[in-house]
């Protein structure tokens, strides 16, 4: 047990009274050592001994800060309770990745800082199951989902929100930004080919971005990355679209 847990609150150290319990020990310790070395010089080794104690307290009590220092929520997957993680791609699940969305949305209308989303489905994973087996599809999904999470900015969010489709959450992010981010996404997984049952089997996928309009709703933003998406895969696959409400009126 932490001997400095008082100074804790909800796995966190307290900052006031960390600073003030580990100056308080070192200047202390230290006034102490010096005072009684002084008076008894017979002493010194002892207070030497003192001196030291009390830094020794003080590193302690820091590096106790550093180990509690939290990272970000939700950083990446496995940092994510276990009911809001995907088993198997161990990225974030439907409700995981949809409760990063609206908590990104909130920010996003009360800061007025840009949002972007980025919808990504695996093409053709119908015919290499087909071809490969039904387990084929489990390893494509994996492997894409470890070579996403890896390609992926800090403060973004990775989840499977369907059967093939995954969404990111990008936060700071206009939609022109998005694009290349989901360019990125989309090249690292085509340059990594997914090795199953010993055949190397390079794997694409389709993008579609869309930016977070001040007074959307979730239905209405996920609509947008979908319609982007669908045009991404009606061009042919393999590449990233942008949502354009123009392009959307005209195709309705």
């Amino acid at each position: 047990m932490n001997p400095f847990f008082f100074l804790t609150k909800q796995g966190r150290l307290r900052r006031k009274p960390f600073l003030a319990v580990t100056g308080g020990l070192a200047l202390g310790a230290g006034a102490l050592a010096i005072g009684f070395s002084v008076v008894w010089p017979d002493l010194s080794p002892l207070f030497a001994i003192l001196q030291a104690a009390g830094l020794a307290i003080a590193v302690y009590v820091l590096a106790a800060r550093i180990v509690n220092v939290k990272r970000p929520a939700g950083a990446d997957s496995l940092a994510a309770p276990t009911g809001l993680v995907d088993e198997l791609t161990r990225a974030l699940n439907r409700r995981g990745i949809t409760s990063s969305l609206i908590e990104a949305m909130a920010q996003s209308q009360r800061y007025g800082t840009p949002l972007s989303l980025a919808s990504l489905r695996i093409d053709g994973a119908e015919a290499l199951t087909e071809r490969l087996g039904s387990e084929a599809e489990s390893a494509i999904l994996e492997g894409a989902a470890a070579v996403l999470s890896e390609a992926l900015r800090l403060p973004d969010r990775l989840g499977r929100y369907q059967d093939r489709e995954f969404l990111v959450v990008l936060p700071q992010t206009h939609a022109e930004q998005a694009q290349l981010v989901a360019e990125r996404l989309r090249a690292a997984v085509a340059a990594a080919p997914i090795t199953i049952k010993g055949e190397a089997v390079t794997v694409t996928l389709s993008a579609g971005v869309a930016e977070f309009g001040r007074g959307q709703d979730l239905e209405r933003f996920l609509d947008n990355a979908h319609e982007a998406l669908y045009e991404a895969e009606r061009a042919g696959g393999n590449r990233v679209c942008a949502y354009s409400p123009l392009r959307a009126k005209g195709a309705s």
